[in-house]
């Protein structure tokens, strides 16, 4: 079963100069291009000036002059970032804003090299990755309060002349900008519980294709509906940019994948267009808004929801209850499928930690060839394991689809290759054959002829597959 790590924030990572820094989203308004600014006479160097944003009078301040990075040079990519506190709104100037992402509190280093403030943690995504630091956005707003008695007087004289109509514009919803098969489409942020990274789902016996599986995020099942399907798109390739939006419709969560989060934007009634009546696809769409000069069109949630809960509800009736055991309880009957050498293998579902998309195994000297190198798994080396080249004494060929395993054993990790997971299955008791009895069995004799049974824990009957269980223990103690 694929397992999500404990998600601490989601993060809007952006870049200066050559460093990559990043905010909390929670604190993000907008993300706008870089208007005119005017400068503050007397003011700290850091401060960038002003700009009018809508008949608002916004501070800008220049990260670049704060942290003596370098002079602020302006270019196409460059963007600055509305956060907002308790009503006080600040811009922020940056070269380019990168990504919108989840940090997992394993990625999150207290950062004790600086007295600054707001400079709270150092972020590691990846190995070879750039470290990212991340700004406590709070802590910038508190110490720009010192320009609001400043910036009141302008507010004052702005609103002021304001009208009715004008002051209609702070009704403003904020919207994540995201790309699906290469069409834009903008996401009600009300409606967003959380951005998780990619993490495979673990298909389901249904049906119905739309659903396409479940993932477990904090002991939480979540289902992972097909939206491709319902906007008639392809499946792209996924990549570092492949994310799952977790969305929440009156309390029932449900996932889908997206193959890149673009940018946040702020609009208010009068900037949604409303889509042509003979456009509105499975009338899922609650209008267009425009951010750069694209077009981007608003995928209405609960109407979503309406277009698969039917099948959600019935995947989590038929489902859900053994799901839950399947991924809380870690029933015995409950395994892992996976494929080596074109044979189904098993591994019990509560020796499983996650299963992730193969990483960085650096070789070590070994004179097992099996151990086929190391890899870090979020700040822990975990030894890789060839099964294919202990049981069958030849390496597992990696593809796309090939994936690691992670098992834990008497609290110790390692990590598993599997040419291919297949699925997450419920396994009758009736079916599964100690190895001890199948040596009765012609059919089973023959499987195992060529394998050293001390690695293999049972044989499983399924439909007309014969599929062998193995044992973590036995592997861990080689």
């Amino acid at each position: 079963m694929s397992k999500i790590g404990t998600l601490d924030l989601n993060v809007i990572i952006f870049q200066i100069g050559k460093q990559n820094f990043a905010f909390s989203l929670d604190n993000v308004k907008e993300i706008i291009k870089v208007p005119s600014i005017t400068p503050v006479p007397l003011a700290k160097s850091h401060v960038a000036g002003l700009i009018n944003l809508r008949g608002e009078v916004i501070p800008v301040l220049n990260l670049r002059e704060k942290y003596k990075i370098e002079s602020y040079l302006k270019s196409e990519d460059a963007r600055i970032i509305i956060i907002e506190k308790n009503g006080f709104k600040l811009g922020v100037l940056v070269d380019k804003v990168l990504n919108i992402s989840s940090i997992e509190q394993a990625q999150m280093n207290e950062c004790k090299i600086t007295t600054l403030e707001e400079v709270k943690a150092v972020i590691k995504q990846k190995e070879g990755d750039k470290l990212i630091t991340f700004i406590d956005s709070d802590k910038i707003v508190e110490e720009s309060l010192a320009l609001s008695v400043f910036q009141k007087i302008n507010i004052e004289s702005t609103t002021s002349k304001v009208d009715e109509s004008e002051q209609k514009l702070s009704k403003q919803e904020r919207y994540i900008l995201v790309q699906i098969d290469d069409q834009n489409y903008a996401l009600n942020i009300a409606n967003i519980q959380e951005i998780i990274r990619f993490s495979d789902y673990s298909t389901v016996p249904s049906e119905n294709d739309d659903i396409l599986g479940i993932i477990n995020l904090r002991n939480e099942i979540i289902p992972i509906i097909n939206i491709q399907k319902l906007l008639k798109a392809d499946n792209k390739k996924i990549d570092d940019e492949t994310k799952i939006v977790i969305a929440n419709n009156s309390g029932v969560k449900f996932g889908f994948v997206v193959d890149r989060i673009l940018s946040v934007i702020s609009a208010n009634e009068e900037e949604i267009k409303p889509l042509p009546t003979v456009a509105n696809f499975e009338n899922i769409f609650s209008g267009t808004i425009k951010s750069d000069d694209k077009m981007y069109i608003i995928l209405n949630i609960e109407k979503l929801f309406e277009k698969v809960s039917n099948a959600i509800y019935e995947e989590m009736k038929n489902q859900g209850e053994e799901a839950l055991e399947m991924v809380k309880t870690g029933d015995e009957k409950q395994v892992v499928l996976f494929e080596l050498n074109n044979q189904k293998f098993a591994i019990d579902i509560q020796k499983v930690k996650e299963i992730n998309r193969i990483p960085n195994i650096i070789k070590v000297p070994n004179e097992k060839r099996y151990l086929r190198g190391i890899a870090n798994l979020r700040g822990d080396v975990i030894a890789i394991v060839d099964l294919c080249s202990l049981l069958y004494g030849e390496e597992t060929q990696l593809n796309d689809s090939s994936r690691v395993i992670i098992v834990e054993q008497r609290r110790e990790r390692f990590g598993i290759l599997a040419k291919k997971v297949l699925s997450v299955s419920k396994i009758s008791a009736e079916n599964v054959v100690e190895v001890q009895q199948t040596l009765e069995d012609e059919q089973v004799q023959e499987k195992l002829s060529n394998l050293d049974i001390k690695y293999i824990k049972a044989v499983i009957k399924q439909n007309d597959d014969l599929i062998i269980q193995i044992d973590p223990d036995i592997i861990l103690e080689e």
